[in-house]
């Protein structure tokens, strides 16, 4: 199955997690651009469900037969360059796949700034179209007494030093997906 993996990243660990998944996968990756990318207009176009549109993939999305975005959730919202994403390349999108690294925790996945209304968000978005959303906290790698630690968490990246243990279970699991 032929698959691309696109995503964005500001802080680099939704790079890493993409760049982990298509080595494992042995497919295809490419970063999305915004036309504006400004962290502050980022935020505010995610926050308002708007967007500045973002820059021509080099790629073409309908010669895949899958794709897979890797994102943050910024304050429990679909960020501006995933929705730019899925609102240019809809009709070329065959089976959308979605892997977040993110702040918010699994037992907090559904509270107002949790991934699962984020995930919900993009399934009403193309329907069909989105077949598996997946989580990887941040929290995952943080020690048990750093979990709560709002700064270590926005200070932590992923990095071969600490994707081990529960989150690479989960990118394992992931892949196997996949792969079926």
């Amino acid at each position: 199955m032929k698959t691309l993996v696109v995503y964005y990243s500001n802080t680099g660990s939704n790079k890493y997690l993409a760049e982990k998944i298509a080595r494992a996968l042995k497919c295809d990756s490419e970063a999305i651009k915004p036309r504006l990318n400004f962290f502050p207009f980022l935020i505010l176009f995610s926050l308002t469900k708007t967007g500045f549109g973002i820059k021509r993939l080099s790629r073409n999305v309908s010669e895949y037969d899958r794709t897979i975005v890797c994102c943050p959730i910024w304050m429990g919202q679909i960020i501006s360059p995933l929705r730019d994403f899925v609102k240019k390349y809809r009709t070329n999108i065959n089976r959308l796949y979605v892997a977040s690294c993110c702040g918010s925790s699994d037992a907090a996945k559904d509270v107002k700034f949790g991934y699962a209304g984020v995930f919900r968000k993009v399934k009403d978005m193309l329907g069909d179209k989105c077949v598996l959303c997946e989580a990887f906290p941040i929290g995952l790698v943080l020690a048990e007494d750093k979990k709560g630690d709002g700064n270590a968490m926005m200070k932590t990246r992923l990095s071969d030093d600490n994707f081990i243990g529960e989150i690479q279970k989960r990118l394992d699991d992931f892949i196997r997906k996949m792969q079926s």
